[in-house]
């Protein structure tokens, strides 16, 4: 964003969210569990879990995610808007019809003005019953997404101790996914690692995502080779993949993604204070989650930017919010690679980190490397990735380590905290799941000692997720024939071909 113009983003910020929501929802393990030892925590990641508006009533309302109706609502009213709009050119009718549409179904998951829970909503943090936890257990940790990770954090602690208390083990394995990885490293930092066996952070936002930082700091810009590749990324599981990328790709070569993109530039320019004012700073600029995902090296630009721009001549009490971005800042933020390798020096610890998809459409840092949600280089602690769409340069590779370099040439692995417990998986979106990456995971926390890149022969450090067997592999670059124009319109005529089998077969029901 560029500054001055953060208030403008939330027309597109409703619809990337809807977007980007399946790519927050986590998973689970369910590799073999004849080797565990001891009780197993899933620790789940940003919006991985339903909220309630009462999470003690069995019969509450579900208010994430957004129900169908309230959504089906705001468009039947936002069309004919936009239809009147185009015709009379009156920004702030449109604005004062369609905004509070916006609001309603983003108002029931805001928090307070002090960073704290409205009407005890929340998610449903249930314990399973003392019986129930065993030594070879398999239990997920639920907590409401929104808050404090310190006190996600206290909650957590208390998770452990109840399972290690029922099991009669003296430790767990965890994996956290995503956000929770900031939850995990928060309860380090706090509580000491004594009882924790082993750890894998899968693909986790422990430093950060680049577009957070940039979107709460006023920085951001729409292009049509952004679009184009975000578009192409949430196709990359679609079975007619090769032919909708031929699609998008005529569109921008004839300048129609560009013009759609010139046309949201117009529409977040025009309803930039209503938007911001109404939904976006009480939604996004409230939740500390939010704040803990912001880079280092951008947190003070986005806090001076909210709360000294965008909430300047505002007499609503911020100061509860603001002492708490402040304490995660003060207490958590500044020792993460510490608190890392005093995890590493008493567990054993894994990292899994996944690349090759370029970043969010809507900023300048579109082209860092990313699993489709959080940046590449973050989730690996460290490793030196090329631009998307490009390789690490041949004067570089000249002077790396060949062990640690990618096969596609884009990554060096060498640079990482941990670099022989680092593991990559190339075209592998941000909270997909498999079974054989499941099983490699357990076979991680599970394993006896430290394994290492060199332990697994079927799991190197640098793997590919194949669509076709839905499996994570050794990478040897599969799809490596896929990049010339030939090789292209072959699979987009295998694909039309495929297309035109499948609806003969379910028009004649063979």
């Amino acid at each position: 964003m560029k500054h001055g113009i953060f208030s403008k983003i939330t027309a597109v910020v409703i619809a990337v969210m809807l977007i980007c929501l399946p790519l927050f929802n986590a998973f689970g393990a369910t590799g073999d569990e004849s080797a565990q030892e001891c009780p197993y925590i899933f620790i789940h990641g940003f919006m991985g879990t339903d909220l309630y508006e009462n999470p003690d009533d069995p019969d509450s309302d579900v208010i994430w995610p957004p129900s169908t109706d309230s959504i089906l609502e705001a468009v039947k009213v936002a069309l004919p808007a936009l239809g009147k709009l185009i015709l009379d050119k009156d920004w702030d009718a449109f604005s004062k019809k369609v905004m509070p549409y916006a609001y309603a179904i983003f108002e029931p998951v805001m928090l307070a003005p002090d960073g704290t829970v409205k009407d005890n909503s929340g998610a449903r943090m249930v314990y399973p019953e003392p019986e129930d936890v065993k030594s070879d257990s398999h239990l997920n940790f639920k907590y409401d997404w929104r808050i404090d990770p310190i006190e996600v954090a206290a909650q957590l602690n208390d998770f452990i101790d109840y399972v290690l208390e029922n099991s009669g083990s003296e430790q767990v394995m965890i994996e956290c996914h995503s956000f929770g990885g900031i939850v995990a490293n928060t309860y380090a930092k706090l509580y000491g690692n004594s009882k924790i066996r082993s750890i894998v952070y899968n693909t986790t936002a422990i430093y950060g995502e680049g577009y957070t930082g940039e979107m709460l700091s006023g920085h951001i810009v729409l292009n049509g080779e952004s679009l184009t590749e975000y578009l192409k990324m949430t196709m990359d599981r679609n079975e007619y993949r090769n032919l909708i990328n031929g699609i998008f790709k005529l569109l921008y070569d004839a300048g129609l993604t560009d013009a759609v993109c010139a046309l949201g530039n117009k529409i977040i320019d025009n309803l930039a204070a209503d938007a911001s004012t109404q939904v976006l700073a009480p939604l996004f600029g409230g939740w500390l989650s939010i704040w803990a995902m912001v880079e280092d090296d951008t947190v003070d630009e986005a806090m001076s930017y909210v709360f000294d721009t965008l909430y300047a001549g505002s007499d609503v009490d911020r100061s509860g919010l603001l002492e708490k971005i402040n304490d995660y800042n003060t207490r958590i933020r500044p020792y993460k690679t510490e608190t890392l390798r005093q995890m590493n020096d008493s567990a054993n610890v894994y990292v899994i980190s996944r690349y090759g998809y370029s970043g969010l459409l809507l900023v300048d840092s579109w082209k860092t490397v990313t699993d489709g949600t959080v940046d590449s280089k973050n989730s690996s602690f460290g490793a030196t990735i090329a631009p998307y769409g490009e390789t690490l340069t041949e004067e570089y590779l000249s002077k790396a380590d060949s062990k640690y370099i990618s096969p596609d040439k884009t990554l060096d692995a060498s640079t990482c905290m941990f670099p022989e417990q680092t593991w990559f998986v190339r075209r592998f979106e941000h909270s997909d799941g498999c079974r054989t990456c499941d099983d490699f995971i357990m076979k991680l926390l599970c394993y006896d000692g430290q394994a290492d890149i060199g332990t697994f022969e079927q799991y190197p450090q640098f793997m590919y997720y194949d669509l076709e067997s839905d499996s994570i592999m050794p990478d040897e670059l599969i799809d490596k024939g896929d990049t010339g124009f030939f090789a292209r319109l072959k699979l987009i005529f295998g694909d039309i071909l495929k297309l035109i089998k499948n609806l003969v077969l379910k028009v004649f029901g063979k």
